[in-house]
């Protein structure tokens, strides 16, 4: 005997098939995310970068650029300390944010006392250096009559903030957002805008100086903004990326110096790298130099060391003038 509610009649049939095609459905949705967003994560997809702040950023091909219309920037400026030659401030600004986070730079001016529209110096000291730690150097260019404009970068000193790994940094720029490698060079640019900014220096006559990390975001800076009247770079070399059109490479390719450092011509490009360099090899650093056009310099120190040694003064002092054409 059959009881009626175990009959399957053709409206329960109908609603059994609509049961079951819902489900099936449901599991090829399933199946889909998971082959796009956990099977396929080597697969590589366009770059689409979101321009959120005034439209000022872009990146096309394996380069990235920043307009030169970057606004003007609020900068606090106060006394530190002074001597006989020249005054030290401190600076402050804010910085392009990086995500959601703001970022404020921190900076030591040194300017000539007694003295008007003055050549100026970005100067950028290597990875994991202060401000504090380059002023052997910088007081040496303060001397010569130079406003030299010194900031920690991110990460570093009172900046601080993040600064990632270029393995999380090129996972943020797979999201087609600023990653810290490109804004570690705004920040070079809006120090430049600071310096532009000030009364008593020369605006169209500012140059650009680093030591390692720091010469290498030199370089690109005075690659990306042409007014920079040349560059100085101390113990840099560029990557040797080989690009296989991935977007990895792409990431790397931006952040690297040989691929800007012939777009430096027609202003000079200036190398100094010392003998006992352990850190960034002399052919490495060579090889960069052979990728710049003229004009350009380069000066070897058999004694020095990674960085800046005293044995580069007299090389400092003339390339400054020649960069700066400072009589």
């Amino acid at each position: 005997m059959i009881l009626m509610d175990e009959v399957e009649t053709p409206k329960k049939k109908k609603k059994n098939f609509k049961i079951i095609i819902t489900m099936i459905i449901a599991i090829v949705i399933v199946i889909g995310i998971y082959f796009i967003f956990f099977n396929n994560k080597n697969i590589e997809k366009p770059l689409t970068i979101i321009n959120t702040q005034n439209l000022i950023y872009n990146f096309s091909g394996n380069k990235f650029s920043y307009s030169q219309d970057r606004g003007y920037i609020d900068y606090k400026m106060t006394q530190q300390s002074d001597n006989n030659t020249f005054t030290i401030y401190n600076i402050s600004f804010y910085s392009r944010d990086f995500l959601n986070f703001s970022t404020k730079i921190y900076g030591l001016l040194l300017m000539p006392k007694n003295k008007t529209n003055v050549p100026g110096i970005v100067y950028l000291p290597g990875g994991g250096v202060s401000k504090e730690k380059v002023l052997t150097v910088t007081s040496l260019m303060a001397r010569e009559g130079y406003a030299v404009l010194i900031i920690d970068q991110r990460g570093i000193g009172e900046t601080g903030g993040y600064y990632l790994s270029f393995e999380d940094d090129y996972a943020v720029f797979s999201q087609g957002k600023e990653p810290i490698q490109h804004l570690s060079v705004y920040d070079v640019l809006a120090t430049s805008d600071v310096l532009r900014e000030m009364n008593n220096v020369d605006k169209d006559n500012i140059a650009i100086a680093g030591e390692s990390m720091g010469a290498r975001y030199a370089i690109i800076a005075a690659a990306i903004d042409k007014r920079f009247k040349g560059v100085l770079g101390i113990s840099v070399s560029g990557f040797n990326i080989v690009d296989d059109h991935s977007n990895e490479a792409k990431y790397l390719l931006s952040i690297d110096p040989d691929n800007y450092i012939a777009d430096i011509s027609p202003n000079y490009v200036i190398m100094m790298h010392g003998g006992n360099d352990t850190t960034v090899p002399l052919n490495e650093s060579k090889n960069t130099y052979g990728k710049a056009l003229e004009p350009k310099k380069f000066y070897f120190y058999k004694k020095c060391r990674h960085g800046y040694c005293p044995d580069m003064d007299n090389d400092i002092k003339s390339s400054l003038k020649l960069i700066l054409n400072k009589s």
